[in-house]
């Protein structure tokens, strides 16, 4: 995976954690999905990492992968904001 820069950092709180986590790069996106708890997999979910896999050769297509991660995060209530 890709250490792409993302075009804008974000913070996440993920489920189950009391730590608040900062992702910078597709890499850290791509860990943070991987983690993802089974049952909090819909359709948000579905979308991101396809976004995310793609996006590893053009920083447009970050910025493309980092809107569908931005939107599964809110979704789930794991972003901080």
């Amino acid at each position: 995976m890709s250490e792409l820069i993302l075009p804008t950092p974000m913070r996440i709180k993920p489920h189950g954690s009391d730590t608040i986590r900062d992702v910078t790069t597709l890499r850290d996106a791509s860990e943070i999905l991987i983690d993802w708890p089974q049952a909090k997999r819909g359709p948000f979910y579905q979308a991101a990492p396809v976004w995310v896999s793609n996006a590893a050769s053009t920083f447009s297509r970050a910025a493309e992968a980092q809107e569908a991660f931005a939107a599964l995060c809110s979704h789930a209530g794991v972003l901080v904001r």
